[in-house]
């Protein structure tokens, strides 16, 4: 069950980052041709961020500690995906910056245009 840690935790943060990528894109509006209003990044947004950045970067410490107790199988797996699955991970954290800032940005666009239109009201 150890042997399969590291490969869990990847995955794990993984989806995390797919999930916060699609939540980001549908509530910042960014591929929809209809205008709608869009609100800020949430702090629940942000905290899995976090949470996926630190569970993105568990799978290589944890290797380190148990190496000598997995099977040569798994070490030789690890040691062959390890350089590209850190790769992959660097570039879903970025993508989640991405998307966030992207959200950011047109929930600020948002914010500006409701208090305009309250203004000429």
């Amino acid at each position: 069950m150890l042997d399969i840690l590291p490969a869990l935790l990847w995955i794990i943060a993984a989806v995390i980052a797919v999930n916060i990528c699609l939540i980001t894109a549908i509530r910042g509006n960014l591929f929809s041709k209809k205008h709608r209003d869009v609100h800020p990044v949430r702090w629940s947004i942000i905290a899995l961020h976090f949470t996926s950045l630190v569970i993105g970067a568990l799978p290589y410490p944890a290797y380190a500690m148990f190496r000598s107790d997995f099977s040569e199988r798994f070490q030789r797996f690890y040691e062959h995906v390890g350089w590209p699955s850190a790769a992959v991970m660097v570039m879903l954290i970025a993508a989640e910056l991405v998307f966030m800032y992207l959200q950011a940005r047109n929930g600020m666009h948002s914010e500006m245009e409701r208090k305009l239109n309250q203004a000429i009201k």
